[in-house]
């Protein structure tokens, strides 16, 4: 599961990112389920048009099956397929009733029985209100920048999670945006909680633009530095699965920057 220490850190674009490098890297099946509120952007980044969305599957939850289910996803040629999120924010009387954290979970396990891996964009929440669904995570990925604010609610976010009761061993802490000059910020977070961040993904607004233009996801190449943190980022994530051979980059400490 993905979710922000704050809202507007990218937490969707390292989700779609991600997933589509899991799928590669694995060789797996892999959905992405597009939780994030009130719009679920994914289907916008990947330019779809889907016949159906999460509110679609939840208020078909009741009969919702693994067959049922694969049918509703939206597949892209990147190689993974996607639930994607509602598309109003304003939801009919008979949706609301639908949309509950214990449906939101059920769905998940549904998806994972149907799927190989399932990646969740949660976008930003309380993680102590959706602790019944953050618990079903193999894994949390807790994206956050190199700001004084998003670092100082990444500490809150953490705190309240860890007080409802979830592992603080499955959150892996990821800072989106990074610059070279943000080499202290990143020192004072291992530091002040006392847990290693997993990964930086370079600041590059000009590839990122690019690829929402093209309905694309990051692609890897041989000298993409952006792709080759989320690549190794997945290979992180699923280390316990089989994998297919495949090896993580080496550690990239000059990446390129983009003036945002």
């Amino acid at each position: 599961m993905v979710t922000g220490a704050k809202g507007g850190v990218g937490t969707s674009t390292v989700a779609l990112n991600l997933s589509v490098q899991i799928a590669q890297s694995t060789r797996k099946r892999v959905v992405l389920l597009d939780y994030a509120r009130p719009f679920g952007q994914i289907s916008l980044m990947l330019a779809l048009e889907p016949r159906f969305t999460l509110l679609d599957a939840l208020g078909r939850i009741d009969r919702l099956d693994e067959a049922l289910l694969t049918s509703m996803v939206t597949k892209h040629k990147a190689g993974i397929a996607v639930l994607a999120g509602a598309l109003h924010a304003a939801l009919r009387v008979e949706q609301r009733q639908s949309v509950t954290i214990e449906a939101l979970a059920g769905l998940i396990e549904i998806a994972g029985n149907a799927f190989d891996i399932v990646v969740v964009d949660m976008g930003f929440i309380n993680g102590a209100e959706w602790a019944r669904v953050l618990r079903e995570a193999m894994s949390i990925v807790l994206v956050t920048e190199p700001s004084e604010l998003a670092m100082g609610m990444l500490g809150r976010y953490l705190e309240a999670a860890e007080a409802a009761g979830l592992n603080p061993e499955k959150f892996e802490i990821v800072i989106n945006r990074w610059r070279q000059n943000d080499q202290d910020a990143w020192k004072d977070v291992e530091r002040e909680l006392k847990r290693p961040v997993v990964a930086r993904l370079p600041n590059d607004y000009r590839q990122l633009t690019e690829a929402v233009k093209l309905g694309m996801p990051l692609m890897a190449s041989s000298n993409n530095a952006l792709a080759a943190r989320y690549r190794d980022l997945a290979i992180h994530l699923t280390a316990g699965l089989a994998m297919s051979g495949a090896k993580p980059t080496a550690e990239i400490e000059s990446a390129p920057v983009a003036a945002r």
